[in-house]
């Protein structure tokens, strides 16, 4: 059978189309528009619900059994803003909440102090939880000139708060967003993921970092990548600066990060704070 011309230009036109790579994923933008709309909460109630899955960009509570408490760790933030003398607030997981813990002293002397810092980080958070904190008030009416972020490493796992590299890493940019949106007049520095455990956790953190990396506009966001001083070699982290989880900071890599951050922060509210009491 004879096939007609016009058919075998069609048929190979296809063919050409099948064989073309898609297109990569568009860098995320830090830009946050003036009609910034988060997505609509999950249905449910946050403490008697357990958390649907989302997409990273959805805003949720907490993933884990203690909702209850998150909630109260959530109202006890909104309240501690509303007190106001804050003009640097931290917000991440557990890896920021662990400054008022493995290194309360090492926060309060450079961070609390002379940055009039708050740590708004909560164990078990993703970007999801990030996005309903912001929403739900805990920023709200704040007149901060720095926000430091570092969030992510929550959402690797195949759970309510899971996703691909480029969906999580448009998680993080959406939380980039929401902060430009709640804090206009503020900087923003946005922590890389940190390395952990093992080549294939390491091998998607780099990935999400390089995407992430682009949020950086040389202005109002900083992107700062502090990885390799916490990697003896690629997928090996150095063990004395984690807990023997190899997720989880020790006091010593609590120093190399605060080591890694803090010119970051004086750079980018350009004159270092005069050194105070930290806030109450």
């Amino acid at each position: 059978m004879r096939i007609p011309p016009r058919l075998l230009v069609a048929i190979a036109s296809q063919a050409a189309l099948a064989q073309t790579p898609p297109p990569s994923p568009a860098a995320p933008s830090a830009a946050a528009p003036a009609d910034f709309q988060f997505a609509e909460d999950p249905a449910g109630d946050p403490v008697a619900t357990p958390l649907p899955p989302g997409k990273p960009w959805v805003p949720g509570w907490c993933r884990w059994d203690w909702r209850a408490g998150w909630v109260g760790q959530h109202n006890t933030m909104v309240a501690r803003t509303k007190q106001g003398g804050i003009e640097t607030v931290f917000l991440g997981d557990s890896l920021t909440q662990g400054w008022g813990s493995e290194a309360k002293d090492l926060f309060a002397s450079r961070f609390a102090g002379p940055f009039k810092a708050v740590n708004y980080g909560i164990g078990g958070d993703s970007t999801r939880q990030i996005l309903w904190r912001l929403k739900h008030g805990a920023i709200d009416g704040l007149p901060a000139r720095l926000a430091v972020l570092m969030i992510g490493t929550n959402n690797l796992y195949d759970d309510a708060n899971g996703g691909s590299d480029e969906e999580i890493a448009r998680g993080i940019a959406t939380c980039v967003q929401a902060l430009r949106h709640k804090l206009p007049k503020a900087k923003i520095l946005l922590l890389a993921i940190l390395p952990r455990q093992n080549d294939w956790f390491c091998g998607r953190v780099r990935a999400i970092n390089a995407i992430i990396a682009n949020l950086d506009d040389g202005t109002t966001v900083r992107f700062l990548d502090a990885g390799a001083q916490f990697l003896e070699a690629p997928g090996k982290v150095k063990a004395s600066l984690y807990n023997a989880d190899q997720l989880h900071l020790s006091r010593k890599g609590y120093e190399t990060l605060a080591g890694a951050i803090e010119p970051a922060m004086r750079a980018l509210v350009r004159e270092p704070p005069p050194r105070s009491s930290p806030p109450s």
